[in-house]
């Protein structure tokens, strides 16, 4: 008969064996970062029109409505003074540029249709490529429109709001009588190198604060512009917000 050793003897050997090998775990991969030199030129870039939303949810499926305002704010100039105190810490130059035909024309496939936290969707690298190129600059800083979906909110989504709502929003006929403030926007830190550009840094809107001071119009369905601008200053201050998440990778090169 072969003789074999006792079973709980061998499951020893085998943890003492398993306990004198290394142990090799997968290499955390860090989160991107960018480093620039002092004076490096950053383009600044709207992709958002200058319209607010209202949605109007209701009980009653057919009471609810929705209307987009376009309004008169400078929304160009709103994200250039989000940005540029931390820039201005760094020692970097704001550029602010338009946007070209091409990036335009894909502002759908380029930020509502793309999942912006998994990176850039490929086609859409070379347009900012292109655009830096031609402005020399080193980095790009782009504004653009975003879905309350779960590609771009997440888990901050509004389940109880339509998927379809973008860019600037405000919702009344909650529990709370003054509207909520939705800001369903992109900004994103882009990287350029050569033909090569790469997505370093992004925040989303999410949800601001309640319209303080807020007294409803005569008419729901017609906000007066007047009242309308009275939400420029919450939307700047949210639009700092994302800037100050949007541009946390970015740093001075030693």
């Amino acid at each position: 008969m072969s003789r074999r050793t006792p079973t709980p003897y061998r499951a020893a050997l085998w943890v003492a064996l398993l306990g004198s090998l290394p142990i090799r775990l997968p290499a955390a991969h860090p989160p991107p970062s960018l480093a620039l030199p002092a004076g490096a030129r950053v383009g600044i870039v709207n992709l958002l029109d200058p319209e607010v939303t209202h949605f109007h949810a209701s009980r009653q499926i057919e009471n609810s409505f929705l209307k987009t305002y376009t309004v008169s704010w400078p929304v160009s100039a709103m994200l250039l003074a989000a940005v540029k105190d931390r820039l201005g810490e760094l020692g970097l130059t704001p550029v602010t540029l338009a946007a070209s035909d091409a990036m335009r024309r894909a502002r759908e496939s380029c930020f509502l249709d793309a999942a912006l936290a998994r990176g850039l969707p490929k086609e859409c690298g070379p347009l900012y490529a292109q655009l830096a190129a031609s402005q020399s600059v080193n980095a790009l800083i782009v504004l653009g429109p975003g879905r309350n979906d779960a590609a771009h909110a997440g888990a901050t989504r509004h389940k109880d709001l339509p998927e379809y709502l973008r860019g600037w929003c405000f919702v009344t006929g909650g529990a709370d009588p003054a509207p909520t403030l939705l800001d369903m926007t992109e900004l994103l830190l882009i990287g350029v190198s050569g033909s090569q550009a790469q997505l370093i840094g992004r925040g989303w809107g999410g949800e601001g604060k309640s319209w303080s001071g807020y007294r409803p119009p005569p008419d729901l369905k017609a906000f007066p512009e007047q009242q309308l601008d009275q939400l420029q200053p919450f939307y700047a201050a949210m639009l700092k917000l994302q800037a100050d998440s949007a541009l946390a990778p970015l740093h001075a090169a030693h």
